[in-house]
């Protein structure tokens, strides 16, 4: 029984540690109670994955998420203490501040809808003991889209800071430095543990829930996507006093918010909910086993 349910956890991707915990509680169980029927090693160990693997998909959102407040907190301290914006003309490359740019501008806003929207799952979701395992996968995408979204803010902000070396203030291009330096290592933490995670396999069958599972009657991508263009157009065109300035950068975000969807969309899963499942990423009565507790 023992020496086979390790063969079991060990294909489903449970690492040593868990593994070795889990056999332990076992083996005591059955030195207790010899006749106890724990169930097939194949189902038990299917069992021990699929509940590990909802909580690692979880907590992984959830370390994400705690990660981009740290870039979020660069960024934002980075732009108010920058006492003018150099000309974009007269940093060491135009290429260079423009890919500085990018990393910032869409980094941080994908960061954040990506982040936000798996750390609402796995909050929604946290009471399940099992997930659909494309429920697991999709907290998994919007997990890792938010970490690689966040490293490419931390970059640009560094980018930024070398670029225009000569055009800032020295205190506050070591600053930038600095910060996302900082920023980087919880995210590179985040990273690993969700990589970790990543070769648990799943059993659980069901679909993953859509966007109206994460906002409800909110849920509304092209909604959202005006209501975003309109607050960019009233916001720069009161910070820069010209309406002008205000279209431009409206327009800018709505090219970027349509490519951002287009791209990202599916992967996010901000399509329509799938038919047929009243809760979301929940495992159905039919799709678990019996749960057992050894002891």
């Amino acid at each position: 029984m023992i020496d086979e349910l390790g063969r079991e956890l060990t294909a489903r991707g449970v690492d040593r540690r868990r593994r070795e915990r889990i056999l332990d509680e076992i083996a005591d169980h059955l030195a207790c109670d010899p006749d106890a029927d724990l169930g097939e090693p194949r189902a038990l160990a299917a069992q021990f994955a699929d509940e590990l693997a909802a909580s690692a998909a979880r907590r992984a959102a959830w370390t994400a998420f705690a990660a981009l407040t740290l870039v979020a907190a660069a960024l934002l301290a980075t732009q108010a203490a920058l006492p003018a914006v150099p000309d974009i003309a007269g940093g060491r490359s135009v290429v260079l501040a423009a890919v500085a740019g990018l990393c910032v501008f869409a980094g941080a806003q994908v960061a954040f809808v990506a982040g936000s929207l798996a750390a609402l799952r796995a909050l929604r979701l946290r009471r399940e003991p099992a997930l659909a395992a494309a429920e697991v996968a999709l907290l998994r995408r919007r997990t890792a889209v938010a970490l690689g979204a966040g490293a490419a803010t931390a970059a640009g902000i560094a980018l930024y800071a070398l670029n225009f070396w000569d055009q800032v203030p020295r205190w506050w291009s070591l600053l930038s430095v600095v910060l996302a330096a900082a920023a980087v290592a919880p995210l590179a933490a985040a990273a690993l543990a969700h990589a970790r995670a990543g070769a648990l396999a799943v059993s659980v069958e069901g679909q993953a829930g859509g966007f109206a599972a994460d906002l409800g009657p909110l849920a509304r991508p092209r909604a959202i996507g005006v209501a975003a263009v309109a607050a960019m157009l009233v916001g720069a065109s009161l910070a820069e006093r010209s309406l002008v300035e205000g279209v431009e950068r409206a327009a800018v975000e709505a090219i970027a918010f349509t490519a951002g969807y287009l791209a990202l969309g599916r992967p996010l899963g901000l399509s329509s909910d799938p038919t047929g499942s009243p809760r979301p990423g929940a495992a159905s009565p039919s799709a678990r086993s019996p749960r057992r507790r050894p002891g």
